[in-house]
């Protein structure tokens, strides 16, 4: 009987051990994102008409002329986004990913950063020229970051989607909803 409970708690153990790896996100890089080849699909941006992204009147204090001044900067940081980033890994589409990165905000709840550009590097789309599409990761629902901790890196964890998406800032390749942001730790 002892024998057989050792057995069973072995078993037991290797099934908890294989699940646990099997649910862990994959660490994946941003050259992961970015496939090399002939054969990876290319993104047709020509069907998006409304940006995602777009700012309220409200969050301008009602001001207009500020908020026409704010589309007409991100538009003039859009048309400096290169071209060459228009192709994308469809073999990441639909897996659980951890990447680190930086966050460029797109809307908030109050000092919570809900929709946002996640990007390889600081400023991105917002103090100097985007990233291709491929190099861009739009979060929408996202939880664990403050307006204050904009300036770290982080992880990002969720499922990634290669899903194109045209937002006010930038053209991006993949979506995540509903991600986990971590302080990045390494």
């Amino acid at each position: 009987m002892k024998r057989l409970t050792l057995v069973a708690s072995a078993i037991l153990l290797f099934i908890l051990a294989t699940f646990s790896a099997s649910a862990a996100p994959q660490v994946i890089t941003w050259q992961d994102l970015a496939p090399t080849g002939n054969n990876a699909p290319t993104i047709d941006f020509g069907k998006f008409t409304k940006p995602k992204g777009m700012p309220k009147l409200s969050d301008f204090d009602g001001s207009q002329s500020a908020l026409d001044a704010y589309v007409d900067n991100m538009e003039f940081m859009r048309q400096m986004q290169p071209q060459n980033g228009d192709t994308l890994a469809m073999s990441l589409d639909g897996k659980e990913v951890k990447i680190a990165g930086y966050v460029t905000p797109l809307s908030f709840d109050g000092d919570k950063v809900t929709d946002f550009l996640f990007v390889p590097y600081l400023g991105a789309c917002m103090h100097v020229p985007p990233p291709g599409a491929n190099q861009i990761v739009y979060v929408e629902d996202a939880t664990g970051m403050n307006a204050e901790a904009l300036y770290d890196p982080v992880w990002l964890i969720g499922r990634l989607k290669a899903t194109p998406v045209s937002t006010l800032v930038a053209n991006v390749g993949y979506t995540v909803s509903g991600a986990k942001l971590e302080p990045y730790d390494e």
